[in-house]
């Protein structure tokens, strides 16, 4: 799985960036767009976009991932990752997006919220 690479995006890579979103909230902060979490991916130098069969075969390849698999178990979620392209001037730039269920709203407390909450309890 180390040298495994899919249309040029580094699995290896990818699984510790779904493994940091997983256990960092900050990170995990940083990467939600309204129900989304959004992860870029390298981008393509070539103006070709992904056949039907390489999208459908990256989300699969995706969906096996380790670190795919933790953060559905820290987000309570049954989430399937979306592969999207789009042709720029330099190449093609890729990113998954990760819907998030939007009846779930998912509240991070500060440390002032915890201290608060330790001295009541």
């Amino acid at each position: 799985m180390i040298y495994r690479k899919i249309s040029g995006i580094s699995m290896w890579k990818l699984n510790r960036t779904l493994k940091k979103l997983a256990f960092a909230r900050m990170e995990l902060e940083k990467q939600m767009r309204k129900e989304l979490i959004v992860v870029l991916l390298e981008p393509k130098k070539d103006k070709v976009l992904a056949s039907l069969e390489e999208r459908t075969k990256i989300e699969k390849t995706v969906q096996e991932l380790s670190g795919f698999e933790t953060l559905k178990i820290c987000l309570l979620e049954d989430c399937k990752p979306v592969y999207r392209e789009k042709l720029t001037s330099h190449g093609v730039s890729r990113w998954l997006e990760i819907p998030v269920n939007p009846l779930i709203t998912y509240e991070f407390m500060t440390e002032n919220q915890d201290k608060q909450v330790q001295k009541i309890g």
